[in-house]
């Protein structure tokens, strides 16, 4: 599922593109480097989000899975992201 882009993000200049799975984007602004955003559904059928720097690396923040909807769990990755690299 494509995520809807946050109304800052575009504002921002940032993109999105794909990052190996359909749960993952990378992401990049000017300036900024890239960043990826994931989501996953936990065992509970609720979605989690995470922010990492490199494709493979470790998650630099993550959530619980307290999401009903892959959309909000997309919304809070691009939160983490703009609150952890935008900043």
């Amino acid at each position: 599922m494509q995520p809807i882009l946050p109304f800052w993000f575009k504002q921002r200049q940032c993109k999105a593109e794909p990052a190996g799975s359909e749960n993952m984007l990378k992401v990049s602004a000017p300036n900024l480097g890239e960043a990826y955003l994931r989501i996953e559904q936990a065992d509970n059928q609720r979605w989690r989000a995470a922010l990492r720097l490199t494709p493979d690396g470790p998650d630099v923040q993550s959530t619980g899975p307290d999401f009903a909807s892959p959309q909000a769990a997309w919304d809070v990755a691009f939160e983490l992201f703009r609150q952890n690299v935008i900043v």
